[in-house]
């Protein structure tokens, strides 16, 4: 995230400037949803809008980010807390706290006993990262510091990386049986920009839709050397055509013959563990629901617990081939007289 980068982050987000870290992260959750990189693939606009959402939870979730953020209208890594808030005491927090014309952010000018303009130029200095190998040039924290009083040794302490949150959608059987997967998260590299980084992770078996899988130290990093968040995968479980999951049961439509809903019948039914019997009792009702005990998913928080299945039953009535097949019917119709709809008249 480059020190002059100045974006609208509440507006990025659409939260207001009141806004409670909780509601931050709300907004983000519901717009990350929308945008992410998995569910729009190879959309460059949804993959730069999910990147600027990114950009902005990370700093408006974070107390401290936030606060500089505020202070000074933009946020880098970089800069130190106590130089952020010395300028916004001077009058000097907003578009650019170093002085400079629009066109080199990075100018400054002093002014000598004569009103004479000084032009300097901040381009061969860091952010407080002079340090670090291959660093050039003097760092502002250590300007800072000296015109404002304060010491590198002063600096507040490591502050840890906020928790990253990304939701995943995982096929049918592979929440069933559990899998290995990847992910590529987006990181923030030294220069602001967004980078892709390849992360492992287990499905166990029986993992259910919504549940959120913790991966320690995963998240996103700290400042000035602060340990790392953690990362949140959140799972959403890819529909199957024929069987529904509702926590650990399974659910599905059987349909059956006419015969078999008045005869009672043993039907074959499918299970996530193959084909097995079902007795269909005699008198069966469309709509009416069997369970088959332990038919359903292992759970993977309660070792030993299984699910059941649940059967719901659709009566279909078969085409009429032939003449002697409508006789039949017609046989049936005569052999009940009853008028089945007569106790819903009774209500109206």
């Amino acid at each position: 995230m480059a020190a002059t980068d100045k974006k609208d982050y509440y507006g990025i987000l659409g939260v207001k400037k009141t806004a409670t870290a909780d509601d931050v992260r709300k907004a983000f959750r519901k717009l990350a949803r929308k945008y992410h990189p998995d569910v729009n693939p190879g959309d460059k606009k949804s993959e730069e809008k999910f990147k600027e959402l990114s950009e902005a939870n990370e700093v408006l979730s974070d107390p401290k980010k936030r606060k500089i953020y505020d202070q000074l209208g933009f946020y880098s890594d970089n800069i130190d807390p106590k130089t952020a808030e010395a300028y916004a005491n001077s009058g000097g927090g907003g578009g650019n706290p170093f002085g400079g014309a629009a066109g080199n952010p990075f100018g400054g000018y002093t002014q000598q006993g004569g009103g004479q303009r000084v032009d300097f130029d901040f381009r061969d200095f860091d952010f407080g990262a002079a340090q670090q190998p291959g660093a050039r040039g003097g760092s502002f924290r250590d300007i800072f510091s000296g015109m404002f009083g304060g010491s590198a040794a002063q600096e507040p302490a490591n502050a840890a990386g906020t928790d990253a949150e990304y939701t995943v959608q995982v096929p049918f059987w592979d929440s069933i049986r559990g899998a290995e997967m990847k992910l590529n998260i987006q990181r923030p590299s030294a220069m602001g920009r967004m980078t892709p980084e390849p992360v492992s992770f287990r499905i166990k078996p029986g993992t259910r839709d919504g549940q959120r899988i913790r991966l320690a130290g995963k998240g996103n990093p700290g400042t000035r050397g602060g340990p790392p968040g953690d990362l949140y995968i959140i799972v959403h479980i890819a529909e199957h055509p024929v069987f529904h999951r509702d926590a650990d049961d399974i659910s599905i439509t059987l349909p059956i013959l006419p015969w078999e809903a008045a005869l009672g019948a043993k039907v074959e039914v499918p299970t996530i563990d193959g084909r097995t019997v079902l007795r269909v009792p005699p008198g069966t009702q469309t709509g009416q629901k069997l369970r088959m005990r332990e038919k359903g998913v292992p759970s993977a928080t309660r070792p030993g617990v299984i699910g059941d299945q649940i059967v719901e039953i659709r009566i279909v009535v078969p085409e009429i081939p032939n003449v002697e097949a409508k006789e039949l019917w017609q046989k049936l119709e005569k052999m009940h007289p009853e008028d089945p709809r007569r106790e819903l008249w009774s209500k109206i």
